[in-house]
């Protein structure tokens, strides 16, 4: 009994350990239900707190006010997200209303925060990225009405907070790359606006619980605030959008807006092997993340997993 005792206890503790590694990589410590709900296992919260003050009793990891991390820097790291937390939900408010604008242009089903401030955390110089869903078969014709209505925002140096980033549409809504990166991104991401598609997506990637077993611990969870309506000027914008733009115009503005990413990215010797990960372009999605965070968050991670394995 006490073998399996023990099996448990190292099981918790190297499961902490991968929590507390992919967390340091942003310098960011955790509380302990966040944890919780990072950890790859299921475990009873009681039994976490247990492991967590043995792991500090053996230096295992280092613990301020409540905070765990694995940076012996954790008294700084604390301070930088406190002030962090608090300019984020000061920043949510207004990412939440431009999400709600975002929603009201054709086609778009679903609207949600993504990114940092996503996971309560915002500086002076974060973005609002933001995530969108869709109608079918009209995702490339939706986006490029949102980013011919971006170009306008630079005029008033408000493009920071228009960065829509990621676009599905709701042909199929389950995410291709099904990785702790994408189930953390997907968990911690804050519903604008369209909160019946946004139940479609989350019941359509019911993979994160293989990542994210005891359930993401979000800060905000208030489904509420995505319940807003379309409007009658939205129902009559997509009427007239269905006529200017047929079907084969949706697939037209894909290959358009393919070749000109390509063309940029090649001047800049963005790596080809990346390219399709990066800036993924299919007519049911839209990526253009051109710093590419899941190859290097996973990367990092790989490397120090590869490290403890063979200390």
């Amino acid at each position: 009994m006490r073998l399996e005792s023990r099996c448990m206890d190292d099981s918790i503790e190297n499961a902490v350990l991968s929590v507390l590694r992919y967390y340091v990589i942003f310098n960011y410590p955790l509380k302990a239900d966040e944890i919780f709900g990072n950890l790859s296992i299921i475990c009873p919260f009681s039994e976490l707190l247990v492991t967590l003050e043995d792991m500090k009793e053996a230096e295992s990891l280092y613990m301020h006010k409540g905070y765990f991390s694995l940076d012996a820097n954790i008294k700084e790291q604390v301070l930088r997200r406190k002030d962090a937390n608090s300019l984020a939900n000061e920043k949510k408010v207004k990412a939440l209303a431009v999400g709600k604008f975002i929603y009201k242009f054709p086609f778009v089903r679903f609207v949600g925060i993504s990114g940092s401030l996503s996971k309560g955390y915002a500086d002076q110089k974060s973005d609002f990225d933001f995530f969108i869903v869709t109608e079918k078969n009209r995702l490339w014709i939706c986006r490029t009405l949102l980013h011919l209505f971006k170009k306008t925002t630079f005029l008033f140096g408000q493009q920071h907070k228009f960065c829509m980033n990621y676009f599905i549409d709701m042909h199929n809504m389950q995410l291709e790359e099904q990785n702790r990166f994408t189930a953390i991104e997907l968990s911690s991401m804050i519903p604008a606006a369209g909160s019946e598609v946004y139940t479609l997506l989350m019941n359509n990637n019911l993979w994160v619980s293989n990542h994210l077993p005891n359930g993401y611990v979000r800060g905000d969870d208030d489904k509420n605030n995505a319940v807003v309506k379309g409007g009658l000027f939205k129902a009559l914008l997509e009427i007239v959008a269905n006529i200017s733009f047929p079907g084969k115009m949706n697939i037209l503005l894909m290959r358009i807006t393919d070749a000109k990413w390509r063309k940029k990215w090649a001047r800049k010797n963005f790596p080809e092997e990346d390219y399709n990960v990066a800036f993924k372009t299919t007519p049911h999605i839209s990526k253009n993340h051109p710093a590419n965070h899941q190859k290097r968050v996973l990367t990092v991670l790989s490397k120090f997993e590869d490290k403890n394995l063979s200390v």
